[in-house]
């Protein structure tokens, strides 16, 4: 008795979990509903390929 104390014991009685850490920095909100038409136009310009339609499309071109 007494010998069950410390971190490794208390590792040793847990059980551990999968954690999932992301950042939100790269996430667009064009991407997610209501979809307007600037955001179809965005998306639209951003598949494509298209570097002046995405920019007037952020503009509102």
């Amino acid at each position: 008795m007494g010998s069950c104390h410390g971190k490794f014991s208390f590792d040793s009685f847990s059980h551990k979990k999968a954690v999932l850490r992301r950042s939100f920095a790269g996430d667009v909100p064009a991407r997610y509903p209501p979809y307007t038409t600037g955001k179809a136009r965005f998306l639209k310009a951003l598949l494509n390929g298209d570097i002046l339609g995405l920019i007037r499309a952020l503009i509102g071109w």
